[in-house]
């Protein structure tokens, strides 16, 4: 089968980029022909699955979303493929995997449907376009978007979460980098470490809130380790204006998310809306207890209380403090976390191909392909 997959980043900062790789990986293992088109990409790759640069306009972000677009329909008219899968602001392909509901995250953000929203174009367009058979959504929260939102008949979705990689996250690394972590960090053996991680959005993925309680519900011993790509001095400020900045350690994007987890006590993931959530699975992988929003997709797989917990909602500042106190009981800690490992053992990602491919051979009548 030769399949073309569209994505704009293929950066390994995101979840989208991840998953790209991982099922495309094992796609090309199967002996599938794999082109991954996109614009921004790894310095180095190996030379299979094959990677097809696309170039855009820089004429700010929207530009650039349009001349991809543009130019993935030109490549994938001039060459034929069995499969044409998207993963992100493209309009025309066979398959496309649904990671945000535009509509739906402007409703939760108590944003305005009415004004003219380029996205919100983008996504109208590609959610109707006549080439589109088949709609991956990363949790049941995506698929009941889009058939409120759109009016997408059931069948048409199908729901295929993320998958995780067990061997990379793993509690075993606990013995091995914690201490080092720590040290690394001015951690004490005493200190409840808490992980906020993201790779952008601190504010959609509610750090804001975890701010706010951690000034007006302030736990003895919680540190907050904030990770990722977004503006640290912005919320470093935020953080000294309200007199919690000694509470906080900030630290750039990683690559090696799975030793830092190894020195935290708790990951906590409070969305506004995301519709799946990688970091928690990851972190649940690691073996660190989890808590997120009922919100993010991700609670789908979480037994409340048994292998992480699950908030109503972001700025449930109670709730959200006694989840975090509930988390300094080192055995109720430990057992929960230990479930949480259990949990995301069930999520790997040769099952996810498994299941792509299964959409693929749906769409391609028997014996037909390129």
């Amino acid at each position: 089968m030769k399949i073309a997959m569209l994505t704009k980043h293929f950066n390994f900062r995101n979840g989208s980029s991840r998953s790209v790789h991982e099922v495309a990986v094992r796609l090309t293992a199967r002996g599938h022909e794999v082109h991954i088109f996109c614009n921004r990409r790894p310095d180095s790759y190996p030379p299979r699955p094959v990677l097809r640069h696309v170039p855009t306009l820089p004429l700010g972000s929207w530009a650039r979303t349009l001349t991809f677009d543009w130019g993935c329909r030109r490549r994938i008219h001039a060459e034929p493929f069995d499969i044409v899968h998207g993963h992100g602001n493209t309009i025309e392909q066979d398959v496309v995997t649904v990671r945000i509901c535009r509509k739906a995250n402007r409703v939760a953000r108590g944003l305005s449907l009415s004004r003219w929203d380029p996205h919100l174009w983008m996504e109208s367009r590609q959610l109707s376009n006549p080439r589109l058979k088949r709609i991956i959504a990363l949790s049941g929260m995506v698929k009941k978007d889009l058939q409120r939102y759109y009016g997408i008949a059931s069948g048409r979705i199908v729901t295929i979460p993320n998958g995780v990689d067990a061997a990379r996250f793993h509690p075993n690394l606990g013995a091995v980098h914690r201490d080092r972590v720590r040290t690394a960090l001015g951690l004490s053996k005493e200190d409840f470490a808490v992980l906020f991680i993201a790779s952008g959005n601190y504010v959609n993925r509610g750090l804001l809130n975890v701010l706010s309680m951690v000034k007006q519900r302030p736990l003895n011993g919680l540190k907050l380790v904030v990770a990722g790509g977004d503006r640290p001095g912005l919320f470093r400020d935020r953080a000294r204006d309200q007199g919690i900045e000694e509470r906080l350690i900030f630290l750039p994007f990683t690559d090696r998310i799975e030793e830092l987890h190894s020195g935290m006590d708790a990951l906590i993931f409070p969305s506004y809306y995301d519709t799946f959530g990688n970091v928690p699975l990851e972190a649940m992988a690691s073996g660190l207890p989890v808590i997120v929003t009922a919100q993010c997709g991700v609670s789908e797989l979480i037994t409340h209380g048994r292998d992480g917990l699950i908030l109503k909602h972001t700025e449930d500042l109670d709730g959200m403090a006694a989840a975090l106190g509930g988390l300094m009981d080192g055995e109720r800690r430990a057992r929960i976390g230990r479930a949480a490992r259990v949990t995301a053992e069930r999520y790997s990602w040769d099952s996810v191909a498994e299941r792509t491919l299964e959409v693929y051979s749906e769409l391609i009548p028997s014996g037909r392909t390129t």
